[in-house]
C-alpha cells in the first residue's frame, strides 16, 4: 500500500524524501545583495534534454585532500546534470517546452542543498527564516513565477530517478514540474558525508 505524502520538513516516501512548494506569483522583485555556491561552467542550452541517465550511482565517501573534493565536485555535477535532464524530459513528454538552465539560479539551488547536507535539515524554510523567494531575492534575481521543489535520497543506486519519479507521483512536485509559465531553472545537489543526496530543484519565469 502507498504511503500517503506529508508534506512536512521530515516528510519520507520510502528511502526518498520530498518536499515542495507551490509556485508564487509576485510583482517584480527589486535586486538586492547577492548570494553564491560553488559555480561550474556554463552547459550548451542542448544538453538539458539530452538522455544521459547513468546506469547506477556509486557514492564515493568524501575526502579532505583536494582530489577529493574534486571528486565530489564532478559526481554532484553529474548528478544535477541527469536530474535537470530528467526533469526537461518529463515536460517534453507532456507537451512543454524544456527549461533554459539558469547558472545563477544553480548556485542558489546547489548552496541550499550543501546547507541542507551540511546542517542536517530538511525544509523549504531554513533555520534562519527563509524562503526560496529571500534566497532567489538575496542572490540579486528578479521573477514573476517561482518554484521549488526539494528531495533527498539514501540507499537508491539511481536517486535522480528516485527523487523525479517521486516529484511526479506527487500532484504538487508534479505541478511545479509541469508548470507551462515556467521558463528557467536549476538543480543544485550536495552529498553528506553518509551518503545522503540532497537536491534542490528551483523554477522560475523572469
Amino acid at each position: 500500500m502507498k504511503r500517503p505524502l506529508l508534506y512536512l520538513p521530515a516528510c519520507l516516501v520510502t528511502a526518498a524524501g520530498l518536499l515542495a512548494v507551490p509556485f508564487a506569483r509576485t510583482a517584480r522583485s527589486q535586486q538586492i545583495g547577492g548570494s553564491g555556491g560553488g559555480r561550474v561552467s556554463r552547459r550548451s542550452q542542448n544538453s538539458a534534454a539530452e538522455d544521459t541517465t547513468r546506469p547506477e550511482y556509486k557514492y564515493t565517501s568524501v575526502e579532505t585532500s583536494g582530489s577529493g573534493d574534486d571528486r565530489l565536485l564532478r559526481e554532484v555535477t553529474g548528478l544535477e546534470h541527469d536530474c535537470f535532464a530528467a526533469v526537461n524530459r518529463e515536460r517534453v513528454v507532456h507537451g512543454l517546452a524544456a527549461l533554459e538552465e539558469s547558472d545563477d539560479l544553480l548556485d542558489v539551488a546547489r548552496d541550499y542543498s550543501r546547507r541542507m547536507a551540511k546542517e542536517g535539515f530538511f525544509a523549504h524554510v531554513d533555520p534562519d527564516g527563509r524562503t526560496v523567494r529571500e534566497r532567489v531575492r538575496e542572490a540579486g534575481l528578479s521573477w514573476h513565477v517561482l518554484g521549488e521543489n526539494l528531495a533527498y535520497s539514501k540507499g537508491y543506486v539511481n536517486p535522480v530517478a528516485a527523487s523525479v519519479v517521486g516529484w511526479m507521483d506527487s500532484p504538487t512536485h508534479r505541478k511545479n514540474i509541469l508548470e507551462p509559465l515556467f521558463t528557467q531553472g536549476a538543480v543544485g545537489v550536495w552529498i553528506n558525508d553518509k551518503g545522503t543526496v540532497y537536491f534542490t530543484e528551483i523554477f522560475i519565469k523572469r
